[in-house]
């Protein structure tokens, strides 16, 4: 597994350099020769120069990353380490810098740190994260459920939300997640804030709006996301019929009741729920007609 991760890190490394400066010259001539033989796969040489570079600039921070880059290329993984947190101290806003500190962390199965590094990944691209940067921190939030660390799972669902308020699947499942769990209220936070973010996702809204009536009994919540699904023909369709059906009912929203009990026969007339609904509509103009006449 080790020899694998150590493969994604070289992989990963390719062969961009990034072209920085040094205000010593020395330096910066020293570095840009180490550019071309790491190119050109030339790793020893790379190193030489790079080591003369630092010796020139010891605040060199590129300079320290391209020489990570060449420990990781010859599997001396110690050293690549040393000096990728060198690099990573001397400019802690270089993300490729960040990913290879994440990259190292996950060879050495140190959760804590891929967590940091992951997150500080996150923060810096915000909207423009990608799905990998995002899914490996969902990831990690996973395992720490699997692992009975709940406190923690949420602290990274949190910032990914933070960070990437548009990403539904962090909602989505950091909700299950509480619904798992039972714990409907912080569930119900989610989903609603979710909402409030601009996610749209038919999961959301139907869960979101199944609890609404089911656990907080709160059906005039639940009426709109129910229309919604049903105007949106969603998966949840019949679903989102059978439960707004019941919202009308405990709400006496008799109009309401008949406008939809009338649309599910439209759509749905020989469904095996079409006798009842049929039944439910009679029983809304009843009642209907009882209140129009006392009038």
């Amino acid at each position: 597994m080790r020899k694998f991760l150590f493969l994604v890190i070289v992989v990963l490394l390719g062969v961009s350099v990034t072209f920085a400066g040094s205000t010593n010259r020395k330096a910066q001539k020293y570095y840009d020769k180490a550019v071309k033989y790491y190119k050109d796969g030339k790793f020893g040489k790379a190193e030489s120069k790079l080591l003369k570079a630092i010796d020139k600039d010891p605040n060199f921070a590129d300079a320290y990353l391209l020489l990570a880059k060449v420990y990781a290329k010859t599997r001396q993984i110690d050293k690549c380490q040393q000096y990728a947190t060198k690099a990573y101290n001397l400019n802690k806003n270089n993300p490729e810098t960040m990913e290879l500190m994440y990259e190292l962390a996950a060879y050495n199965k140190n959760k804590a740190d891929m967590e940091k590094y992951g997150l500080e990944i996150l923060k810096m691209k915000g909207k423009n994260a990608s799905k990998v940067e995002i899914g490996r921190m969902e990831q990690l939030a996973i395992q720490y459920f699997q692992m009975g660390n709940m406190k923690k799972a949420e602290e990274i669902y949190q910032k990914i939300m933070e960070y990437k308020p548009d990403y539904t699947y962090a909602y989505l499942n950091l909700g299950k997640i509480f619904i798992a769990m039972k714990n409907y209220h912080k569930a119900r936070n989610i989903f609603e804030k979710a909402i409030a973010n601009g996610v749209d996702n038919e999961d959301i809204d139907f869960i979101l709006a199944s609890m609404y009536c089911n656990e907080f009994k709160e059906y005039k919540k639940a009426m709109p996301l129910f229309e919604k699904l049903i105007k949106n023909n969603s998966k949840y369709k019949k679903d989102a019929y059978s439960y707004m059906i019941n919202a009308c009912k405990e709400t006496a929203n008799l109009d309401k009741g008949i406008e939809i009990c009338s649309l599910f026969l439209k759509d749905y007339p020989d469904d095996k729920l079409a006798p009842e609904v049929k039944k439910r509509l009679e029983q809304f103009k009843k009642v209907k007609e009882a209140k129009s006449s006392k009038k």
